[in-house]
């Protein structure tokens, strides 16, 4: 790594806001020069802010390298910055990191578990079977949130067992899966004209 890119990392966990989302830019460029450095820094920073802005660095990196420090970030200490990594990893795409993200639908925070299922969305078909297991939490919400990520995926996989929570004992539960059921088709008679 550069010297630029040493000034960047510094300015990452320094500057004002407007400093940092340039050093952001900045690192993107150098890719995978500075995964490791900003990976150190998102994993052993004492500072919030600065894993939340190393997590964010990684976001705009992307690929197969940041996934494995992103995911470790999922049980961060800080809410917000296990939610920029969850949203990280949606963007990446990483099947590899469905089973963490479907692990954070039962988080603590509910913006964390919302980030999470929005992830799983991104990820798509590869992250339906880490859904469909989340479909047995105990927590009503976590199972809320796979119920509405497979909806939006729309996969075909996931008609039999959302039709097994269609007498789930959260009525939310129970009306987003006759909602996703309906998404998928299921239900549906087609009239020809």
């Amino acid at each position: 790594m550069d010297h630029a890119g040493f000034t960047d990392l510094y300015a990452l966990t320094s500057g004002s806001d407007e400093e940092r989302e340039a050093a952001v830019q900045e690192l993107s460029r150098l890719g995978d020069a500075v995964v490791e450095p900003l990976s150190a820094l998102l994993i052993g920073a004492k500072d919030a802010d600065a894993r939340w802005w190393a997590a964010r660095a990684l976001a705009e990196i992307g690929g197969q390298a940041v996934v494995g420090p992103l995911v470790q970030a999922l049980d961060d200490a800080e809410p917000d910055v296990r939610a920029c990594a969850a949203l990280a990893l949606g963007h990446t795409g990483a099947s590899s990191a469905a089973a963490a993200l479907a692990a954070r639908l039962a988080d603590d925070s509910a913006f964390v578990a919302s980030i999470a299922a929005d992830a799983l969305s991104m990820i798509g078909p590869p992250a339906v079977e880490a859904l469909v297991a989340s479909l047995h939490a105990p927590q009503a919400r976590a199972r809320l949130l796979a119920v509405r990520a497979l909806g939006r995926i729309g996969d075909e996989q996931a008609v039999e067992p959302l039709c097994r929570l269609l007498d789930d004992p959260s009525y939310l539960v129970s009306y987003h899966v006759e909602e996703a059921l309906e998404a998928l088709g299921v239900g549906m008679v087609y009239v020809a004209p």
